[in-house]
Order: structure tokens, then C-alpha cells, then sequence
């Protein structure tokens, strides 16, 4: 991946970050930006959310995309970048998953 794009990510990773954490209304749910993966044409960005709690993570998702537009102008706002992709928010279970591991390894290991 192209030096340009992996700072472009990160630079989204972080505005993202700060627009959720500033002008999105979640209650009750924490959010937290784990990854953006950009596209080199700037068309469409994935953008991979890790919401606290698990269960609410389907409510967590639906309230970042009818949101959207609060963090899309944030981004234009506070962004030096002409285009702005399409945010696709996707759930990341990564936490979930690595629990999960260590629960089986500690038991294994009793």
C-alpha cells in the first residue's frame, strides 16, 4: 500500500475518532475507530468499529451511519483533503475474538 494512502487512513482513523467522540450521540455505547482502509482513488473508505457493549453493537453500527453526515462535515472541517470518501462502517470483533482465545488457553491451561 502506497506511503500516501497509509497516512491518509491514519489521519481518518484519528478525525473519525474525534467526530464520534465529539458530535455523535451514542448512549450508553463506547465506539472505538480500531482501523480505516482507504481506497486509492479517496471514493470509499472502510472504516472498522469496535463498540462496546457486544450486544449493542448492531444499534452501536446504525447510529454511526445515521450519523453520518455529523462526521462527514467534521472530516471536511478538520481535514486538509479535497475528496472525503464514503464512510462503510463495519463491526470489528477482534476484542471478542481474542477473549474468546484467551478463555480457551487459560482453561487448557488449568
Amino acid at each position: 500500500m502506497p506511503k500516501r494512502i497509509e497516512q491518509i487512513n491514519e489521519l481518518l482513523r484519528k478525525e473519525i475518532a474525534l467526530a464520534i467522540e465529539r458530535d455523535v450521540e451514542l448512549p450508553d455505547i463506547l465506539a472505538t475507530v480500531t482501523k480505516v482502509e482507504c481506497l486509492p482513488e479517496l471514493s470509499e473508505a472502510k472504516v472498522w468499529i469496535s463498540i462496546l457493549p457486544d450486544n449493542r453493537a448492531g444499534s452501536g453500527l446504525q447510529g454511526l451511519r445515521r450519523q453520518q453526515g455529523l462526521i462527514y462535515n467534521a472530516l471536511k472541517k478538520n481535514t486538509v483533503l479535497r475528496r472525503i470518501p464514503k464512510l462503510n462502517f463495519i463491526f470489528d470483533n477482534t476484542e471478542k475474538n481474542v477473549a474468546e482465545i484467551y478463555k480457551i488457553i487459560s482453561d487448557f491451561k488449568s
